[in-house]
């Protein structure tokens, strides 16, 4: 859930009550203590942020008309029918939450005309109401569920997962510049939800789609693409330029566009070994320019990239001054987007983004396929940030082999990860936000300061857990003597025990489901159905789990594989990782190798963020090694 901060905010502080009464200079607030009324308090909205940056802060929804209680806290913990029923009312009435009162009944009728054609009959009665209960949960997904055991509509829809299946499968046949076939497309549909209902055993199977079902997707499916497979793209795009104007922004935080790239630069880890070129995942707002957040790591573009991306530009910069003092300015620029913009990637479109989306009510918009100029202002500062800081320091490659000339830039690849993210800091916060984008656009932070000075606020997660633990991944598992078994390590504790009693005597079974952070492996979060809140369950082997990613633990695993298909131990990975160690060091000049290293040593911007709170930095992969114990 989102909210905003404000005359009228509520929120627990040190597990006391207080409420924002007045506002007496911009973002310097007047509190009351709710127990002892003239007990007056002047806190800053920094002070704030600080406070739920560090937990000890937890906001309370403001909005006066919400009267309805939830007795379940995290949506993705409902059964599945439930949240696809939800997610279904969601889908009905988000074109329509952009449209006030005194116009909404055309547009009502207009949904109504468009979802007959999708084959789905809903009536205007049960629109008005979702639309209600939405908009006075402060845009709440649990408001959609249905207090019925089946929840899920009547009408025949298909499963979300499923959909974004058919148009992943639909966009790769366009970009082969083939004209989608029926058959081809249903076999290559059913073959991916095979795939992914065998990757996920453990929970409920996805639905395969009959073939009349790919002939109407197909038929559906808008003229740009159909013309695109004619055509081609570049006199597709001219033919539809006039209709295909970029979405605009008229405030912060409307539209977010999140896109990766590869660094032109070699980095360094704090042992000196060569990292490789890391990958940017970079958020930024459309309106003011600003960048919200990045991360920045060596494994492939995944779920993790965009989850910590979000994170980091969801939060408050509060540590900037502790661990980059270099840096001179604030970066102002956080918040919850409205509308996320993004392309069609595996990482886009996977159930944990969805989902993560859907609790903290942002809307995903893909662009086109293979239409990612639609995200021109990251396309701009990836340019921007290549010849502005990346080809200025040690080490750099160049996006244009002919530029090299005599440089060698992996034998003189002497910035490392630490200093290049502090001088990342440094380019966004006091050279680029400070810098007018043009002669009619101001810089991003004079931009951001302007809205803020009319009444704009960022709308921020309720709790820092609620915030982390809506982008993690989730899993299901049953718990055994040795506690949750995942990828061969298992995770225990004292309350994980006395929950498994509860589910045994209630007849329960021992299956729960659980959220984890892919960054880091050492802990997962079990749900707990009775209490409705999560324990956090660590794992056995801390030494070798902590800061580990689940990529690297996966590349361990597999190099045992393959040594030993047929007799896999887990014991014999010490031996494994030590070859892998032995073979970095032999081939230290070769990038692909280096590139491996990097990826199993996760150093990544969250890692070096998270040293504030933390104290700590992700141990050398060859540190890792020694600590590990099976």
């Amino acid at each position: 859930m989102r909210i905003y901060v404000g005359i009228g905010t509520k929120y627990v502080h040190l597990n006391r009550s207080f409420e924002i009464t007045e506002e007496i200079e911009p973002n310097v607030f007047l509190t009351k203590d709710l127990e002892f009324e003239s007990l007056k308090n002047k806190v800053t909205i920094t002070d704030i942020y600080n406070w739920m940056e560090e937990g000890v802060l937890e906001l309370q929804n403001q909005n006066e008309k919400q009267k309805k209680t939830f007795d379940f806290s995290d949506f993705s913990m409902l059964p599945i029918e439930q949240q696809e029923g939800a997610k279904f009312r969601h889908f009905v009435i988000e074109p329509l939450l952009v449209v006030s009162d005194n116009t909404l009944k055309p547009y009502i009728k207009g949904r109504i005309e468009q979802l007959e054609k999708l084959g789905h009959k809903v009536s205007e009665k049960s629109i008005y109401r979702w639309l209600g209960a939405f908009l006075e949960s402060d845009g709440d997904i649990r408001s959609l569920v249905s207090n019925k055991h089946n929840s899920a509509p009547k009408e025949k829809r298909l499963h979300t997962e499923v959909e974004l299946i058919i148009e992943q499968v639909l966009n790769i046949s366009y970009k082969r510049r083939e004209l989608a076939n029926p058959k081809k497309v249903h076999y290559e549909v059913v073959n991916e939800i095979h795939n992914r209902n065998k990757e996920n055993e453990a929970n409920e199977k996805l639905p395969y789609p009959s073939i009349s079902t790919i002939r109407r997707r197909i038929t559906d499916s808008d003229s740009y693409e159909r013309d695109k497979v004619r055509l081609g793209h570049e006199a597709t795009r001219k033919k539809f330029a006039s209709a295909m104007l970029l979405q605009p922004a008229n405030r912060p935080l409307q539209r977010v566009e999140v896109d990766h790239t590869k660094l032109d630069l070699i980095l360094l880890d704090d042992n000196d070994y060569p990292l490789g070129r890391p990958t940017l995942t970079t958020a930024f707002d459309k309106f003011t320019g600003n960048l919200l957040g990045f991360y920045v790591g060596f494994e492939p573009p995944s779920y993790v990239s965009v989850m910590n991306c979000l994170l980091h530009a969801s939060s408050p910069k509060t540590y900037i001054k502790k661990l980059y003092p270099s840096v001179k300015n604030e970066w102002l620029a956080f918040g919850l987007p409205e509308f996320l913009v993004v392309d069609r990637g595996k990482e886009f479109t996977s159930k944990h983004i969805i989902d993560a989306c859907l609790k903290l009510d942002i809307n995903l918009e893909f662009t086109k396929a293979r239409s990612t100029w639609k995200k021109g202002i990251v396309e701009r500062y990836f340019r921007t940030l290549n010849e502005g800081l990346i080809h200025q320091l040690p080490g750099t490659t160049f996006s244009n082999i002919l530029k090299k000339g005599d440089y060698d830039p992996e034998k003189n690849a002497v910035m490392h990860l630490n200093s290049f993210l502090e001088l990342l800091h440094i380019y966004i916060v006091d050279v680029y936000s400070q810098k007018p984008r043009s002669l009619n656009r101001p810089a991003p932070t004079k931009m951001w300061k302007k809205a803020m000075e009319n009444g704009f606020t960022p709308s921020i997660p309720s709790t820092k857990l609620d915030w982390k633990v809506a982008l993690m991944k989730i899993g299901t598992s049953s718990i055994q003597n040795t506690g949750i078994r995942k990828a061969h390590l298992f995770y225990q504790s004292k309350e994980l025990s006395e929950l498994k009693i509860r589910l045994v005597m209630k007849g329960k079974g021992t299956k729960v489901t659980y959220k984890y952070d892919p960054s880091d492996i050492s802990k997962v979060y079990v749900y707990n159905e009775f209490d409705k809140d999560y324990l956090e369950v660590f794992c056995t082997n801390q030494e070798y789990s902590q800061n580990l990613s689940e990529y690297a633990h996966q590349l361990f695993v597999d190099e045992t594989r393959e040594e030993e298909k047929a007799s896999f131990k887990i014991g014999e990975i010490d031996e494994a990782i030590a070859k892998i160690v032995q073979k970095a060091q032999e081939e230290i000049q070769s990038k692909k190798d280096r590139q491996k290293q990097a990826r199993m040593e996760q150093n990544s911007s969250t890692a070096i963020i998270g040293k504030v709170k933390k104290g700590t930095i992700a141990v050398t992969f060859e540190k890792k090694r020694k600590e590990r114990k099976w």
